[in-house]
Formats: C-alpha cells, sequence, structure tokens
C-alpha cells in the first residue's frame, strides 16, 4: 500500500475555486481500482490549511491515477489556487 499526504496552503482569494476542484477530485479518484481512501481534511486552527490523506492498493494504481482527466486537471490548476507550493509524502 502506498499512502500519500499532501498538504496546501490556501490564496483565501480563491478558496473557493480549490474546493471545487479537490472536491472533483475526491468524487472521481475514489471511484478508481485500487483506491482504498481519498478524502480533503481542513486543519480546525488554520482554516486555509488542508491536507488530502489517499490510500493506493500499489504504485500501479497511483500511476494509472496520475493519467485520469481528474488529476491531469488538478496538476494543471491546483497552484492557481495556493499560497505556497503544496508539500506531498509518500509512505509504504
Amino acid at each position: 500500500m502506498i499512502i500519500l499526504n499532501v498538504f496546501f496552503e490556501i490564496n483565501p482569494a480563491h478558496k473557493d475555486a480549490f474546493l471545487a476542484l479537490l472536491n472533483t477530485m475526491v468524487v472521481e479518484s475514489i471511484k478508481e481500482d485500487g483506491c482504498r481512501y481519498y478524502q480533503l481534511w481542513q486543519n480546525h486552527a488554520q482554516p486555509l490549511n488542508f491536507a488530502l490523506i489517499e490510500h493506493w492498493e500499489g504504485k500501479d494504481c497511483l500511476l494509472s491515477h496520475q493519467k485520469t482527466p481528474h488529476w491531469i486537471a488538478f496538476n494543471d490548476q491546483v497552484n492557481n489556487y495556493l499560497s505556497r507550493a503544496y508539500d506531498e509524502h509518500h509512505y509504504t
């Protein structure tokens, strides 16, 4: 299993657009083969900070995910909504 923790700090002016983009990611990603968990969490103490937690059966499933239309749209747009680059961690 591969677990990803991705941390975002959102530009306040783009919070709604970020949430719409990530909502699509969650809805579509949980339909994928090999996706065991996919959820966006908001930091209670810092409401412009979010964590995306993903669980994938293996590397092949994650690589397939990165070729989907919703992941490509995410990758093309997400940096426009952030105050700084997102921080991504992979665990096995």
